[in-house]
């Protein structure tokens, strides 16, 4: 005799969401640099700076929306933070490329993250109080100059690159945000105001932002207070995220920044992630269960031999 009840339904397409929604591994970071600089010599500095992870600290504050990483500053490993691309100076292009762990297949919601040295502009002057954003489409700074940018383009054997954006440069304009929990106030010192960052609050655990697509823009922190800023980001360590499926490759190892002469670019980390998959609302599972239970019991029935 074989029955099939709710109960086994239930299980047996509880199992296979569960198995569908789960969050995809990671993002991976680049792991080697090879730099290639066209008759300047100099124009790539601190390459280093732009492997592994994003930048967490710089002189024992966190690194925070209104706090960026900035360039020849040094860690607490005493290496600089930023990899430095081109110069003033070049008079030729300058590059650098970086591999990442591994390949990375890429799927439509294959995304390139690039962490910078961006940091928003506090408007807030009244001491003990939250940094806020300026109002306006670039409330956004960069050692009081524009946001980096580049060309930026993609390989999967380092050999055949393809340029991102119809190769014009992208700008990488979004800050980096270390963790989700950050105790900033603003505060006066020999008559200057400034934002004092701290990893967190007395009593929290710093929790770590997570390396995962941000796609949000710079305009959307206009106004915003600290804690408003930290609820957009979601979690996520921000930064400036492109999609790479435009590239037409079907998987992606390596990635190059191309600065013009003159210019000059800041890389604090890059990134290869998938957006995780969204998990059901508890409203939307409940629904489910109801519309399983409610399937008709189906008996069977075998004649033994």
């Amino acid at each position: 005799m074989h029955r099939f009840v709710q109960h086994g339904l239930v299980a047996s397409v509880l199992a296979s969401l569960s198995a569908a929604v789960a969050p995809v591994s990671g993002a991976i970071s680049p792991t080697v640099f090879t730099s290639s600089v066209a008759g300047s010599t100099g124009a790539v500095s601190n390459p280093n700076g732009a492997l592994g992870s994003f930048a967490t600290s710089e002189g024992g504050y966190a690194i925070d929306p209104f706090f960026p990483p900035y360039p020849q500053s040094a860690s607490a490993s005493g290496g600089a933070i930023l990899a430095t691309i081109g110069s003033s100076s070049a008079t030729y292009s300058s590059s650098l490329t970086l591999e990442f762990s591994k390949s990375l297949p890429v799927s439509a919601g294959t995304y390139l993250g690039v962490y910078s040295s961006v940091g928003l502009i506090n408007v807030q002057t009244t001491p003990g109080e939250q940094p806020q954003a300026a109002t306006g489409t670039t409330p956004a700074q960069l050692e009081l100059s524009a946001p980096s940018e580049a060309i930026v383009s993609v390989s999967a054997d380092g050999r055949n690159f393809v340029a991102l954006n119809s190769g014009n440069p992208i700008a990488f304009d979004n800050p980096t945000n270390a963790y989700t929990t950050v105790d900033d106030t603003v505060v006066t010192s020999a008559g200057y105001t400034f934002v004092s960052p701290q990893p967190a609050a007395p009593g929290q655990t710093p929790q770590l932002a997570s390396p995962t697509p941000f796609l949000g823009s710079l305009s959307e922190f206009s106004g915003m207070t600290e804690p408003q800023i930290l609820q957009a980001l979601g979690g996520t360590a921000g930064g400036t995220w492109i999609n790479v499926n435009a590239a037409g490759l079907s998987s992606i190892e390596y990635v190059r920044f191309t600065v013009p002469a003159g210019d000059t670019a800041y890389i604090n980390a890059a990134a290869l992630s998938d957006p995780p998959v969204a998990t059901p609302e508890p409203a939307a599972w409940a629904l489910l269960l109801i519309s399983i239970l409610a399937l008709p019991v189906r008996k069977g029935w075998k004649k033994s031999a």
